[in-house]
């Protein structure tokens, strides 16, 4: 027992195709209902790998006798199935025909009293109580049933005349679904795939099975979009559209902005202020200030090459704010940059004596990026402002003789340490550290 399923893609409608087959003798309608269920629930498609336009991927389910199919859980999520826009079962689902015998089964076939022998059906019973392919549909049956005859006999009268005498039956049908809730609808982008049948009948001059095959022909209607009109279409709507329009340009538009100055040069702790004006009078301007790299300056007045700050931003010794902001059209904002002395201001740290190159004395320079973009564009501008802060040299030489005169007398952090771990002691010692005038 199992089934095998092959899935389909067109106009970006799914279509799915099942063969099963399921359980087997008369009693079995409940196994064959649970057989129906397990399929229907566990049926999993690969995604396809070829990139073409009409996809299709093939699975298989098996049924195993020993498996309590009907106390399976259902994966998570909708079945593959249940996500199809269409849905065709076929194969040898083996429901047979209740509550008549054989003789009068074959007299009502030699009648062709189809309809009558319908209502001992029992996969249609089974249907209309919806315990089985629920929501499915069926051709109208004109043939006779397709099981059980002898191999190579031609007509009805090779219906199985064997000891065990099988009753006829309909084992072997074709049921679908499609996009309608309800049986009369019009194919629509809401309901994408309809489909009608043209054709539903029994190969009745096949012999080399006990089982007649049956086929059937679909006529189906698919809704889809025309691209080549959806995009004229989607031209149009922007074209006309006033609103659209403007929140197109928006979304695009870069406001400009003046910078007052491009070049800032900070003493000791004085602010610079940069003004950053928005000469847009329709858009808000959104900018953000980065520091882009940091240079030392050497005696010879030149910047080192700017090493990159990265995700560090500014360097401990510059302020910078507001560092982000929005500027309303027409308006400015002044940003304030200023030098943040941090350094210590000790002559000696740890026993080693300051000079006057050490870092919170020499010129620094760094180049700031101020990033403006619109709110709610994609694209940016970018203004360079160098900001350079200049120690005094005088202040430098006078530190460099202050700190001669005074180094006899200055006390070491490290003698420090000397004196209070020596076992000897100096009682009432006390120590004084020198500092910058």
């Amino acid at each position: 027992m199992g089934a095998v399923g092959l899935r389909i893609r067109t106009y970006g409608r799914i279509i799915c195709f099942v063969n099963c087959h399921f359980a087997a003798h008369l009693e079995a309608v409940s196994r064959r209902n649970a057989d129906f269920d397990h399929v229907y629930r566990t049926m999993a498609f690969s995604r396809s790998t070829t990139g073409l336009g009409a996809a299709g991927a093939a699975t298989s389910v098996q049924l195993h006798r020993s498996v309590n199919v009907a106390t399976v859980q259902p994966d998570d999520g909708k079945p593959d199935l249940s996500e199809a826009d269409m849905v065709v079962f076929l194969g040898d689902f083996n429901y047979r025909l209740h509550s008549i015998s054989y003789d009068e089964a074959r007299d009502m076939v030699s009648q062709r009293c189809f309809d009558w022998l319908r209502e001992k059906d029992q996969l249609r019973a089974e249907m209309k109580a919806g315990k089985v392919f629920q929501g499915m549909r069926e051709g109208q049956i004109k043939f006779p049933p397709t099981y059980k005859f002898e191999r190579h006999q031609v007509g009805l009268a090779g219906y199985d005349s064997s000891e065990k005498k099988r009753i006829p039956a309909w084992c072997d049908r074709i049921l679908y679904r499609d996009s309608r809730s309800i049986s009369v609808a019009e194919c629509s982008l809401k309901c994408p795939v309809v489909s009608s049948i043209t054709l539903y009948e029994a190969c009745m001059d096949v012999t080399d099975s006990d089982h007649k095959p049956v086929r059937c022909i679909f006529c189906v209607e698919i809704a889809h979009r025309d691209e080549l009109i959806r995009r004229q279409e989607y031209g149009r709507i922007i074209t006309t559209n006033e609103k659209i329009r403007s929140l197109l340009e928006e979304s695009c538009a870069v406001p400009e902005i003046v910078v007052s100055t491009n070049n800032i040069i900070l003493q000791n702790q004085d602010a610079s202020i940069l003004r950053i004006t928005n000469k847009c009078e329709k858009y808000k301007a959104v900018f953000q200030i980065i520091c882009e790299g940091q240079a030392t300056i050497g005696e010879d007045t030149n910047a080192s090459e700017f090493s990159a700050r990265c995700s560090f931003g500014f360097p401990l010794w510059l302020e910078v704010y507001p560092a982000s902001g929005i500027i309303k059209p027409g308006q400015t904002i002044e940003v304030s940059v200023l030098h943040d002395d941090y350094y210590t201001k000790e002559e000696y740290v740890d026993g080693v004596a300051q000079n006057c190159w050490c870092e919170d004395i020499r010129d620094k320079e760094v180049l700031l990026l101020i990033q403006v973009t619109g709110t709610g564009s994609t694209d940016s501008k970018a203004h360079k402002v160098a900001v350079r802060h200049s120690s005094p040299g005088a202040e430098c030489g006078d530190r460099k003789e202050h700190r001669k005169r005074n180094q006899s007398s200055h006390l070491h952090r490290s003698d420090v340490r000397d004196f209070g771990s020596s076992s000897t002691g100096v009682p009432n010692l006390s120590i004084s550290s020198a500092r910058r005038p």
